[in-house]
């Protein structure tokens, strides 16, 4: 159980890692593409919220645009690594986790069992 716990989390930070780092070098190369005249560097410090007040109204398309493509190559990660898992899953095999219906438990007694009463020894 502690294994599939450290899987999800480490998992998710690198996944996270990887998407930060490809959002901001498609960033880069979409505002070299769509906007060159932009510093990207002024772009990434601003943030998406606050761009709007850094960029001019005329620029904003362009910059829009370098966002989209970023956004769409984090999109990729996500659905190549889907896609990687779920080939890899087909591969783990399928094994019921029901028990059966007839097996007795520990906790459980039949009617044949003597009942258990506790002795004094005196």
């Amino acid at each position: 159980m502690s294994i599939l716990v450290f899987s999800q989390t480490f998992g998710g930070a690198i996944f996270l890692a990887l998407a930060q780092l490809i959002f901001s070098d498609g960033l880069i190369a979409g505002l070299k593409e769509h906007a060159p005249n932009i510093d990207p560097e002024t772009v990434i410090i601003a943030g998406a919220t606050a761009v709007r007040h850094v960029i001019s109204a005329a620029d904003l398309p362009a910059v829009l645009s370098a966002y989209i493509v970023a956004i769409n190559r984090v999109f990729y990660l996500g659905t190549g690594a889907a896609g990687g898992l779920f080939l890899f899953s087909w591969g783990m095999g399928w094994k019921s986790l029901k028990q059966e219906k007839d097996a007795i438990t520990p906790l459980e007694s039949t009617a044949d069992d003597p009942p258990v009463t506790a002795e004094k020894n005196v």
